[in-house]
C-alpha cells in the first residue's frame, strides 16, 4: 500500500496571492446572466460578487464528478433558478491540458472561497507535495473543503480531515481507517458536514453532496430546481437517502412516514401499517437507513419545515404543526439541533431575501 505524504505544518503562502501572474488563464465556467441583484446568495470573500470553486483535477480524476460540479454550478443552475451568476467554476491542475480546457496552476487554490476535490481513480497512490502544499494553503486561508468519494483521502493527506468526521467511498474505508486514525470515518451516510469540511461517499454521492452545498449556499427550494435538470429524479436534500435503490422491503414504509409526517407517529401505529412486528422495523429500518425511525423521521419533518419556510408566510407555529412537531417550542429544539439556527433566522436568509431579488 502506497504511504501517503506526511502532513506536517502547512507552508506560509502570506505573499502568494501578490506574487500571481497577472493575466494568467483560469477556466472559469461564467453563466450568461448578470447575477441577480439582493437575495440569498453564496459566502463570498475577498470583495468579489461571485463565489469561486476551485476544481482540483489531479490526473487520474473520475471525469463524472468534474462534470457534476460544472453541471451543478455552472450555466445549468443559470438556467432553472435565480442563481445564475453568482458562481464561477476553476480549473486547477498540475498537467496543461484536460480535454480542450487548460487549468488554473495550483497556486489558485489559495484565492478560492470552495475547492473541490473529485473521486480519483487510485486513491491509495502518493500525491505531489505541489497538490498537498496547495490543498493545506487554501484550508489555511479559510476556504470550504470538498472531498467527493475517494477524493477524500487527497483531503486527509492535506491534514484537512484530522480531529474531523468524515465519509469516503465504502471500497476504502478499512485503508482510510489505517491512514488517517485522527478521523472518525463514517460510512453510514451518503455525505458527511464538519464544519467547512465536506466528504462524500460512493460512487454518484457527488451529485447529493453538490446540490447540498448549493443547498446551504441559496436554499433547498433553488436547490431543487437545479436538481430537477441535472439528473433524471427529483432530488431529495436528505442524507438518509444512502442506498435507497437497494431498499425495496423499507421503501414503502418510508414512503407511507413522508405522507403521515404531519400526524402522530409511534412505532405501533408503523408496525401495525407496515404489517410486520415492531422489533422486525426496528432492525430492518436501521440496516436499511443507518438509523432509528424517530430520527429518520425527525429530518424528514425538519426538511419539509425548511422548504415551507422558504416558500410560503406561514406562521412558525402553523408550520411546526403541519410537519408533524405539534408545537413551535419542539420544531425549535429539533430546528437548532439539525440545522444550528433558529427557524425565523432560516425563513430571513432564504424567504425574505428572495422575496426581495423577485421585487428587483
Amino acid at each position: 500500500m502506497a504511504t501517503p505524504l506526511p502532513a506536517g505544518p502547512a507552508p506560509s503562502y502570506g505573499r502568494l496571492w501578490r506574487a500571481l501572474p497577472h493575466g494568467e488563464r483560469a477556466v472559469v465556467m461564467h453563466t450568461d446572466t448578470a447575477p441577480t441583484s439582493g437575495g440569498s446568495r453564496p459566502t463570498l470573500s475577498r470583495g468579489r460578487f461571485r463565489h469561486v470553486i476551485a476544481l482540483v483535477v489531479p490526473t487520474d480524476a473520475v471525469s463524472l464528478d468534474i462534470d457534476v460540479v460544472r453541471q451543478v454550478f455552472g450555466p445549468r443552475a443559470a438556467a432553472e433558478s435565480d442563481v445564475a451568476g453568482q458562481y464561477e467554476v476553476m480549473l486547477c491542475g498540475e498537467r496543461s491540458d484536460t480535454e480542450s480546457d487548460k487549468l488554473a496552476s495550483l497556486e489558485r487554490l489559495v484565492t478560492a472561497d470552495t475547492v473541490i476535490v473529485p473521486g480519483v481513480e487510485n486513491p491509495l497512490a502518493p500525491r505531489s507535495t505541489a497538490l498537498i502544499d496547495a490543498l493545506r494553503a487554501a484550508y489555511a486561508a479559510g476556504a470550504r473543503m470538498v472531498g467527493f468519494g475517494s477524493g477524500v483521502f487527497l483531503l486527509g493527506y492535506a491534514g484537512v480531515l484530522d480531529g474531523r468526521r468524515a465519509t469516503t467511498h465504502w471500497r476504502y474505508a478499512r485503508e482510510f481507517r489505517d491512514i488517517f486514525p485522527n478521523s472518525r470515518l463514517d460510512t453510514e451516510l451518503p455525505h458527511v458536514d464538519d464544519e467547512r469540511v465536506h466528504t462524500g461517499g460512493g460512487v454518484l454521492s457527488g451529485v447529493h453532496l453538490a446540490l447540498h452545498l448549493l443547498a446551504m449556499d441559496v436554499g433547498r427550494g433553488r436547490a431543487e430546481a437545479v436538481g430537477r435538470a441535472v439528473i433524471a429524479a427529483p432530488w431529495r436534500a436528505d442524507a438518509r437517502t444512502r442506498r435507497e435503490q437497494d431498499r425495496e422491503p423499507m421503501a414503502p414504509v418510508m414512503t407511507w412516514l413522508r405522507e403521515h409526517l404531519h400526524e402522530p407517529l409511534s412505532l405501533a401505529r408503523v408496525a401495525e401499517e407496515s404489517y410486520i412486528s415492531e422489533r422486525s422495523l426496528v432492525r430492518k429500518f436501521r440496516a436499511a437507513t443507518g438509523t432509528t425511525i424517530f430520527d429518520w423521521v425527525n429530518r424528514e419533518r425538519i426538511d419539509r419545515a425548511k422548504l415551507l419556510l422558504e416558500t410560503t408566510d406561514h406562521p412558525i407555529s402553523d408550520i411546526a404543526a403541519m410537519v408533524g412537531f405539534g408545537s413551535p417550542e419542539t420544531l425549535r429544539r429539533n430546528f437548532q439541533r439539525h440545522v444550528g439556527t433558529t427557524a425565523r433566522s432560516y425563513r430571513h436568509k432564504f424567504r425574505h431575501a428572495g422575496a426581495r431579488a423577485d421585487r428587483d
